[in-house]
């Protein structure tokens, strides 16, 4: 049988012959399977955009001074605790929302005392007292014990413990805006979810205070 080389070009290029050729091209090669793999997309907002919603700042023009709490978890108040003195010139307390709303319904009144919590006060300190002899003067803090020096917000400042209604952990620094001394304060029971979420309060204005 001869072979026809020119009846064979046109049948090469025929539409149907392509048709065939493309069929089987398609059928000899190796198909990937997808069914062993999952992809996870993740959505846009990301954790620490979800963070920073959820992060409330407070400051205060008049004393200078800033820091970060969870609006998630906490309560900013003013109204609570009165000033200690004339010269305790602010106090912020800070409550968890638990408390917030027993306070604002008044489970409180008539006597009763307030939760342990994580505080901030404002003092005048008009003879300049260094942080030692101020606190030794200081009538706010009971049997003050466990000195230590820390660094906080590029100031030094001086870290010790007191004991009364409740355990207490204090962070005292100068002001270098103003001059005044500023107190932050963890007041903890012992035990319970309460003193671990203050804990947090606590941390986080010592991590975030800065002076405007």
């Amino acid at each position: 049988m001869k072979f026809n080389s020119q009846l064979m070009r046109k049948w090469v290029f025929s539409p149907v012959s392509v048709v065939v050729l493309a069929a089987v091209a398609i059928a000899s090669y190796p198909v990937p399977s997808f069914s062993a793999t999952t992809t996870s997309i993740e959505p846009a907002t990301t954790s620490k955009k979800l963070v920073a919603q959820n992060q409330g700042a407070y400051r205060n023009n008049t004393f200078k001074l800033r820091f970060n709490y969870s609006l998630q978890d906490f309560v900013i108040d003013h109204k609570t605790t009165r000033p200690s003195s004339n010269l305790n010139l602010l106090v912020i307390d800070i409550w968890n929302k638990k408390h917030a709303q027993k306070i604002k319904a008044g489970a409180y009144e008539g006597g009763a005392e307030y939760p342990a919590n994580a505080q901030v006060r404002v003092y005048y300190n008009p003879r300049r007292l260094s942080l030692q002899n101020w606190i030794k003067q200081s009538q706010d803090f009971a049997a003050p014990k466990k000195f230590s020096t820390v660094k906080i917000a590029g100031q030094n400042a001086l870290q010790f413990e007191s004991s009364g209604l409740y355990e207490n952990k204090h962070t005292v620094l100068v002001n270098p805006k103003t001059s005044n001394i500023i107190v932050v304060t963890l007041s903890q029971i012992g035990s319970g979810n309460d003193d671990a979420i203050y804990r947090r309060a606590y941390q986080q204005v010592i991590n975030s205070l800065s002076f405007n």
